[in-house]
């Protein structure tokens, strides 16, 4: 059997972990092969707030354009965080370009914009809009409490919500009746940590919680989306695949508090890694 092969369009961050390199490691260890294509190289991530980078947009088409000519294919198109409004339409046409018109092409967007209750500082109103297309067009996306909010244009509230109100947002984000939808971040119990999923194909919706370490960084996202895809190209339905990604990005932050390490540069997935077998 071929190896599954994903596109996977994020940043690229030389120093502390997030976007690509937890990517990378995490997806190749669960099977696939990842081909990077950086939406932008940075010397290292935004929590140092010193950095400098490179916008890679420019040369994104004549890639694509090269992997067209070549007859390159891919199993899954996976984006995450994108530098401005103008890569939305790059992914679109990445999506258009290797994913429609395959047969079982799995479309994973995690729509980066936000958290907290507010958009990212680097990000506007007319991003949220665009991304509201680019979701439509994904089989699974993965946004946090924040991010469901802005998609629907509906207030945030610290409140935790109930089940019911829950499964309604989850519904509300389902445009395509095959599309699984998970919502991380969801408000909970102090000690605790949220998340939902809905798949508009069974009309199955779950909740799972599991405990809230005290130690926050950046990555943990990428971590729990790049766990997810690689389970669901491993075939695991989207409940065991939520719960494999829920275990394995709390085993690591754990480790990563424990070990006491500087938490800018990221979760510690290395050492880590051996536990996506368990």
């Amino acid at each position: 059997m071929a190896t599954k092969r994903v596109l996977a369009i994020h940043d690229l961050c030389s120093f502390g972990r997030c976007s690509l390199t937890a990517a990378i490691p995490v997806i190749s260890a669960m099977g696939s092969q990842v081909c990077p294509f950086p939406t932008a190289l940075f010397s290292n991530n935004f929590t140092y707030g010193d950095f400098t980078f490179s916008d890679f947009s420019s040369k994104m088409t004549g890639f694509m354009d090269k992997w067209e000519k070549l007859g390159f294919t891919y199993d899954c198109i996976y984006s995450g965080f994108l530098a401005d409004v103008n890569q939305i339409a790059i992914v679109k046409e990445a999506v258009a370009r290797f994913a429609r018109g395959k047969k079982n092409a799995l479309v994973v967007v995690d729509p980066a914009m936000g958290d907290d209750g507010k958009l990212y500082p680097t990000l506007n109103a007319d991003f949220v809009v665009n991304m509201r297309s680019l979701v439509q067009q994904a089989d699974l996306i993965t946004p946090n409490y924040t991010e469901a909010c802005l998609l629907l244009d509906l207030a945030y509230e610290t409140s935790i919500p109930d089940n019911d109100a829950l499964e309604t947002l989850c519904r509300k984000l389902a445009t395509r009746k095959n599309q699984k939808v998970v919502i991380t971040s969801v408000p909970a119990a102090d000690n605790q940590i949220k998340v939902a999923c809905f798949d508009a194909s069974s009309g199955e919706f779950a909740e799972h919680s599991t405990e809230r370490i005290p130690f926050a960084t950046c990555g943990t996202g990428d971590l729990f989306t790049s766990v997810l895809t690689g389970a669901m190209l491993q075939g695991k339905s989207l409940s065991d695949a939520v719960l494999a990604a829920m275990r394995f990005v709390s085993l690591a932050i754990q480790y990563t508090y424990d070990s006491g390490s500087d938490y800018r540069e990221g979760v510690q997935v290395e050492p880590c890694l051996k536990h996506l077998f368990d």
